[in-house]
């Protein structure tokens, strides 16, 4: 008895695993349930078809049936007017009359393009106003017409789609315009297109008006900008090839071989010489020995030295530079913690650009932004501003411990036509080719498109007015409002701080005190012309702030955000650092009870900077002094936490936190945050303005996104540094080879 009931129970719990099992399995078999569905619709029979559009045209056939006859009036009545209001052009005319007839004969081809048109959905109350329809399935509309249309016989053309997007006004006074997007004949013009919908749209309503935006395509066929740019791509993709196959064919093998070679002989005759030796000794004294030691010659293998063209196509080797970039190797007094700032410091640029970037193509814009404002977490990302602050202050940290270093050992001297090439030369030839590619081919990358995708790439105007104030760094102040690359404000004003730091440099080199009265000299000038600027304007505390219109946001950052004398105190604040950080010799003992004491204050200060603004952002207004004063000090306050967390690490006080920003794993990492930087919004820009669809925004689906933007970003940016940046540093030390002691 016994038995059978263990027998029992053994078969109970194992059907109760199967149930469990089949259940867990259930959305992965969903998963193929649905691709197998898929693939099936794809083969959809005619009658399957037709019966689809029976459904389609059967489900409000009552209420568009009306409207159809209304507009087929208005359509075919336009030729007969002399003095016609809506001008639409001939074979555009002659199209649009071609789709009417199509749709109340239900052709086909007819009833895609009214399926591809723009329709209201769900949530216009949170503020779903993406009506946008079907951008590919209007670009694919082809139907095959006849010249006589009416009685549908004759010589036969395509008709195509074109997909055209507009803004909507709904005459509703509480509710923003539209965002909208129609089919119409690939004939007509955005004119055109416009003038079609301001027809239709008088059939049924007096209140609502359509606004032409573009017709988006992408572009095919390559312009001469492109062209050139190709071919400049190209050039340096062969250099590439070049200087790899020099380095793989001669360099690592034959020059291998032949030093494994010289290596061997030199064995083999230092071999033989000791035995003739030992036999020598033999028949000879102590002292005759001796001499024979010493007039010996050492055998030495010599290594050959590359000549100017080797160093020219090692300059492009993908092998070399691949293992420099990748290298974990830091020479001696290397500020280590920096690595882990510098990559901490770029993915938070991009995370902050990740959030914000195709916002308003969603159709949960304001709910989704409603409720991350009011969670205090959020103030990390919407208060990420900082996080340029931070490469500020390293820049100039940096700049100043090296700088003192350099001028210790040369004895006060210094090149200072280097020290500015130097500078150019590291950061320009990368910054410009990433401007050339961004604004020339950037249009052609958009695969099929999308309603929000720019015909012209994401430059204003190909950057023909612009692409010099970039070269020279001044675009943060000549031009900024049409800015290329704009976010290259940083580069412009990073390059301006270096230029005039020597003015600050040398009092610290010659005199201490002279040059922290410099430095605060210079600190307090930008504190009050910001503070100035801020209160003449009445700036909140972050361009996040409910108050804040579109016209205070354009000037807080044509006026403040981007302008040199308002964002140089962390830099400051960095060249101070740099300077105690090297004459302490990054040795420093701290008590522990300071050390911890310093640890909180800058945490605190920290947390208080990037987390203060919550109130704020939820509704209780910061008075425009309490901005004034928030905005003047909270980036050098910044600068100052950032110093000590270097400092801290390099001098032995850092504890934990130096061990995480010194791992060596973020030495490549971080060596590819200039490269970063350059391209991260190319690559969100064009993905966000190819999506087909609307959005809808969830913390979730952004973390995704986010994960995959950094990768992508930084894979690019090893391309990139491999192409662009690794090889003009090669090229300066080939033109400017050091001298050797």
């Amino acid at each position: 008895m016994y038995f059978h009931k263990s027998i029992f129970v053994i078969v109970t719990c194992m059907a109760f695993k199967f149930i469990a099992a089949a259940d867990e399995t259930s959305q992965y078999n969903k998963m193929f349930l649905n691709i197998f569905e898929a693939a099936k619709r794809k083969h959809i029979t005619i009658e399957e078809k037709e019966a689809a559009e029976e459904v389609f045209y059967g489900v409000s056939e009552s209420e568009f049936q009306p409207f159809l006859e209304k507009f087929h009036d208005a359509i075919f009545a336009l030729d007969s007017k002399a003095d016609r209001k809506y001008e639409v052009s001939d074979h555009c005319l002659r199209d649009t009359k071609q789709i009417i007839l199509g749709i109340e004969r239900k052709d086909r081809w007819a009833t895609r393009l009214l399926d591809a048109l723009g329709k209201p959905g769900s949530g216009l109350t949170d503020g779903n106003l993406q009506w946008i329809g079907s951008y590919d399935m209007c670009n694919s509309v082809e139907g095959l017409v006849h010249e006589d249309m009416v009685n549908n016989t004759g010589p036969q053309y395509i008709l195509q789609g074109k997909f055209c997007k507009g803004y909507l006004t709904l005459g509703i006074q509480s509710i923003g315009a539209a965002t909208y997007g129609t089919c119409v004949p690939k004939t007509c013009s955005p004119k055109d297109a416009e003038t079609l919908m301001k027809l239709a749209l008088s059939l049924v309503s007096d209140t609502m008006q359509f606004y032409i935006r573009d017709c988006p395509t992408v572009e095919t066929e390559y312009d001469s900008r492109a062209i050139v740019s190709i071919t400049i791509c190209s050039i340096i993709g062969l250099m590439m090839i070049l200087g790899t196959a020099y380095d793989v064919i001669y360099v690592r093998y034959i020059k291998y071989n032949r030093r494994i070679q010289q290596e061997e002989y030199n064995e083999m005759m230092k071999n033989q010489m000791e035995a003739e030796q030992y036999q020598s000794e033999s028949s000879l004294n102590e002292s005759t020995s001796l001499i024979k030691k010493i007039k010996q010659k050492p055998i030495v293998v010599t290594e050959e030295e590359e000549g100017t063209l080797g160093k020219l196509l090692m300059a492009f080797s993908v092998m070399t530079n691949g293992e420099k970039l990748l290298s974990t190797a830091q020479p001696a007094g290397s500020l280590t913690a920096i690595n882990g700032m510098r990559f901490l410091s770029i993915t938070w640029v991009i995370l902050g650009h990740n959030f914000s970037s195709g916002l308003q193509f969603s159709v949960n814009q304001l709910p989704f932004y409603e409720g991350m404002i009011n969670r205090w977490t959020f103030q990390a990302i919407g208060n990420a501003f900082v996080s340029v602050d931070s490469f500020f202050t390293m820049s100039g940290l940096l700049l100043s411990y090296l700088f003192m270093k350099e001028m210790k050992k040369s004895g006060g001297k210094m090149n200072w036509v280097m020290f500015y090439f130097h500078r150019f030369w590291r950061l320009t030839p990368p910054y410009m080719l990433v401007l050339m590619i961004s604004a020339t081919l950037t249009r052609y990358m958009g695969g099929d498109g999308g309603p929000n995708w720019a015909k012209k790439g994401i430059e204003i105007d190909y950057c023909e007015d612009t692409w010099w104030t970039n070269l020279l760094y001044i675009n943060n102040i000549v031009k900024s409002d049409k800015m290329c690359i704009g976010w290259s404000w940083y580069l412009a004003n990073d390059m301006q701080f270096f230029i005039i730091s020597p003015l600050m440099l040398i009092p610290l080199y010659r005199k201490r005190v002279l040059g922290f009265i410099v430095c605060g000299v210079f600190l307090l000038a930008s504190f009050i012309t910001t503070g100035v600027l801020n209160a003449h304007h009445g700036w909140a505390a972050t361009p996040l702030e409910r108050r804040v219109d579109e016209d205070a946001y354009s000037t807080y950052m044509q006026d403040y955000y981007f302008k040199p004398w308002c964002r140089v105190g962390p830099y400051i604040v960095g060249i101070m650092g740099g300077y105690i950080l090297q004459a302490c010799d990054s040795k420093c003992k701290i008590n522990k009870l300071v050390n911890l004491f310093c640890w909180v204050v800058a945490t605190v200060v920290g947390c208080l900077i990037v987390y203060g603004l919550y109130d704020s952002l939820t509704g209780t207004v910061l008075s425009t002094p309490v901005a004034a004063f928030y905005n003047t000090v909270h980036r050098s306050a910044w600068g100052v936490c950032i110093c000590w967390v270097i400092f801290a690490c390099a001098t032995g006080n850092g504890g934990f936190v130096n061990t995480l920003l010194s791992w060596k794993g973020l030495i490549p990492l971080s060596r590819l945050s200039y490269c970063a930087y350059l391209i991260h919004l190319i690559v969100i820009g064009v993905r966000a303005s190819s999506q087909q669809i609307p959005a809808y925004f969830s913390v979730f689906e952004e973390i995704i996104s986010y994960l995959g933007i950094l990768v992508m970003t930084f894979a690019l940016s090893f391309v990139t540094s491999l192409a662009f940046e690794s090889p003009m540093m090669g090229l300066e030390k080939v033109v400017f080879p050091k001298k050797k002691k």
